[in-house]
């Protein structure tokens, strides 16, 4: 069954050539342990108004998700003293860069 959906779409390339990918990134911003409930909270106050066409989740960290789909989730690592950035986007260097700027001066805030 799976050969001839295949088949009738016509092959595996023109299944795939309308599927792009994004560049995406993890960066790793040095936070102390002890800083990363204050860094968090002030993320989460200031990044939104950094990228104010955005939807902001706080389920797990401070996730924006903007108008083409692209996103960028900012966490506190569990087990190493880093805030990690993550982030998938066309212009992804320039969004993790904004997003780790707003994050590294968070840290220097909180210690």
């Amino acid at each position: 069954v799976l050969g001839r959906l295949v088949a009738d779409a016509g092959g595996l390339g023109a299944l795939r050539d309308p599927v792009t990918e994004r560049p995406y990134r993890k960066v790793s911003v040095d936070c102390p342990d002890h800083a990363k409930d204050a860094v968090m909270a002030q993320v989460e106050t200031e990044l939104p108004g950094v990228f104010d066409d955005a939807e902001v989740d706080t389920e797990y960290g401070v996730r924006l998700s903007f108008p083409d789909a692209s996103w960028t989730l900012v966490r506190p690592s569990g087990t190493e003293p880093y805030v990690r950035v993550y982030a998938e986007s066309d212009d992804v260097d320039e969004l993790v860069e904004a997003v780790s700027d707003v994050v590294a001066a968070a840290v220097e805030d909180a210690i």
